[in-house]
């Protein structure tokens, strides 16, 4: 069954579009390999009002609508057999999959929301950085890479209420780092929620540009990884913290590069007896 808070909350359905999510919410599978025209037929109504609900319920467009019900129903293992079913074995053609993900994300990419990132990033007294399961890794990489400039970064539990033991340092001096793709983890909407209570500046990865009701964050930079049914790799969001991490050294002016220098004699200075 898909949760009935998949679709927008507040606004009155009419007949038809009730038709509609009862067939979504009770048979998720099958509506998500059918097309457009296909679900119209089925259902007695026409394309049209099928796209209007799709926009009604909160989303873009019907394609988006889909990807939040795949995001909703379908777990890794059903992700991943339908990308192995659907995709050559060779490693270029995932490769070069991966290629024309980093191509949309770069399309996909807003400027000014990115430049923003960098600003509170580089200049925050305190980064907290959240990340969810898969998202965990790319979570680490940014704290790794931003402490390396002597930024001030903490790490924040990935769950429970251990959760709020980082969470209650945040100020309106720092910035609040969290990862949500095709769907944002509760976690990450509390943090987002008390960020804007007490006036740090929240950003938030996602591959969504439009969530309905979802928390929405200060700062929002959206990565391309792929359409619902496929497996989701992180080749993208992870080239895009490091072109964030690049532009926080840019912007830090030379300090960056001045405590990486510092790492580096560091380390030398006892290769003898830590070797690499």
């Amino acid at each position: 069954m898909v949760p009935a808070s998949l679709f927008k909350q507040g606004v009155t359905y009419t007949q038809a579009e009730h038709t509609i999510i009862d067939f979504i919410s009770s048979n998720p599978t099958e509506f998500l390999v059918m097309p457009i025209q296909q679900l119209a037929e089925r259902l007695g109504v026409s394309d049209a009002t099928v796209s209007r609900f799709a926009r009604h319920a909160g989303f873009r467009d019907f394609k988006e609508l889909k990807g939040a019900i795949a995001a909703g129903t379908l777990g890794p293992a059903e992700k991943l057999a339908a990308s192995i079913g659907n995709s050559p074995s060779s490693p270029v053609s995932f490769l070069k999959r991966q290629q024309g993900y980093l191509d949309v994300t770069a399309e996909r990419v807003d400027p000014e929301e990115f430049a923003h990132a960098v600003e509170a990033l580089a200049g925050a007294q305190l980064v907290l950085i959240h990340g969810k399961g898969a998202a965990r890794a790319c979570a680490e990489l940014l704290r790794f890479r931003l402490a390396r400039f002597g930024l001030r970064v903490e790490m924040l539990p990935a769950g429970g209420s251990e959760l709020f033991e980082g969470l209650v340092h945040a100020c309106p001096e720092s910035a609040v780092v969290t990862f949500g793709f095709s769907r944002i983890p509760t976690e990450s909407s509390v943090i987002i929620e008390h960020a804007r209570s007490v006036g740090a500046t929240s950003i938030l990865f996602s591959s969504r540009s439009h969530r309905g009701t979802d928390a929405r964050a200060d700062i929002e930079l959206l990565a391309y990884r792929g359409e619902p049914l496929e497996y989701h790799s992180m080749a993208s969001a992870v080239a895009l913290v490091d072109a964030l991490v690049v532009s926080v050294a840019a912007r830090l002016d030379g300090t960056a590069t001045e405590r990486l220098d510092r790492l580096r004699k560091l380390k030398r200075s006892y290769e003898g007896r830590l070797p690499r």
